[in-house]
């Protein structure tokens, strides 16, 4: 709740005690943005904290209104015009109340939201409902997914953790057709991958189970390179599996074939922002490579939250949404993107808090995963 005396006792050109421990408040474009008096901070917090509840503009009458500023409308408006003149409001309509603009929102993060944790209760069932699925990563992964898009009410987007380097973990080949065999792959992370392969000759599942157990415990640890050189000093049936096993491997490396989770769409496909929006296009937004393609070369290395609003957002598909993102998984060997996606009047607190709790919880998964 706001400090009414913040309002009332605000003096025009009177520093901005936020912007010392996190920078100076910029635009887009980079430029520095004006400081803010303790009285516009005030009066900004409440219109972002309104406008992200009502998703209506927010008039100086309402907020003296609704809550005890001490101000008068007419003081509450000049300091408004104040900050749509400074870029962290603006007006969608000639009267009426004004809304946050891209900049309010990032200074709103920055330097008025506060430290934000997940409440205990909802870390408690979160813990709850992972203990109920097996022990096996692709699970985790769809629960986090499902879980992130409840928590955060918006959609949520989760990849499985990608080792630095795949290595093998087990394989088993089953028969399918005389010529036809399922390639079953389970590397040191858990990740699973089953590849259909034509047999260069007729076979059975005893021929096939023969010699996956002459191969698997030379080839279990090893990396695609690893496997391709053990592949040139063989020959026949031997070679040829070694071969898709290298090849299977080096799949896991490319961007293009990550997979996207996804959940929660519903969620924003009734605001008023998304109002006869394509799903089937916010769809394909969520899905894959043009996903991953606009996201990565801004989500720099570390442990910690991200946040792009609007604008900032490098790809348009993406600037008329907020993203919150983090890394997860091992550092230096194991890594996965999760995060949740919404309208850039999203609730941030609650978006930046259950995306780092989140990133915690499946960091330490795959941490015990990895070392078993």
């Amino acid at each position: 709740m706001i400090d009414p005396q913040a309002v009332s006792q605000g003096a025009p050109g009177s520093p901005d005690p936020g912007a010392g421990a996190a920078g100076a408040a910029t635009s887009s474009a980079g430029s520095p943005l004006p400081p803010l008096t303790e009285r516009q901070r005030a009066i900004l917090r409440l219109i972002v904290q309104e406008y992200v509840q009502t998703g209506r503009p927010v008039g100086s009458k309402g907020l003296t209104e609704r809550h005890a500023v001490g101000v008068s409308p007419a003081t509450i408006r000049n300091e408004m015009a104040g900050l749509e003149e400074a870029g962290y409001l603006q007006s969608p309509h000639t009267s009426g109340g004004r809304v946050p603009t891209d900049q309010g929102y990032r200074y709103f993060v920055h330097h008025l939201m506060g430290a934000v944790e997940l409440p205990s209760v909802d870390q408690i069932m979160i813990r709850h409902q992972f203990r109920q699925v097996e022990v096996q990563l692709e699970q985790w992964v769809e629960l986090a997914a499902s879980v992130l898009a409840e928590t955060a009410g918006i959609v949520s987007v989760v990849t499985a953790p990608r080792p630095a380097v795949p290595r093998l973990r087990h394989f088993e080949l089953i028969a399918l057709q005389p010529r036809l065999a399922l390639l079953i792959l389970v590397t040191h992370e858990s990740l699973v991958r089953q590849v259909m392969v034509r047999w260069p000759e007729d076979t059975d599942q005893e021929s096939l189970s023969r010699l996956a157990d002459a191969l698997v415990s030379e080839v279990r640890g090893l990396t695609a390179d690893e496997i391709a050189a053990r592949a040139r000093g063989g020959d026949g049936p031997a070679r040829f599996v070694l071969g898709q096993l290298e090849g299977t491997l080096r799949g896991l490396d490319a961007v293009g074939q990550t997979e996207v989770r996804h959940s929660g769409l519903e969620n924003i496909l009734g605001l008023p922002e998304f109002a006869g929006a394509d799903a089937q296009g916010l769809l394909d937004l969520f899905r894959g490579g043009a996903f991953l393609g606009a996201v990565l070369p801004q989500l720099g290395a570390g442990p910690d939250v991200q946040v792009f609003i609007g604008d900032e957002n490098p790809a348009d598909a993406l600037r008329r949404f907020g993203v919150v993102l983090s890394t997860y998984g091992v550092d230096g060997s194991v890594t996965g993107i999760l995060g949740v996606v919404g309208p850039t009047r999203m609730a941030y607190g609650r978006s930046i808090s259950s995306v780092r709790y989140m990133a915690r919880l499946m960091s330490d998964l795959v941490a015990d995963l990895s070392s078993a």
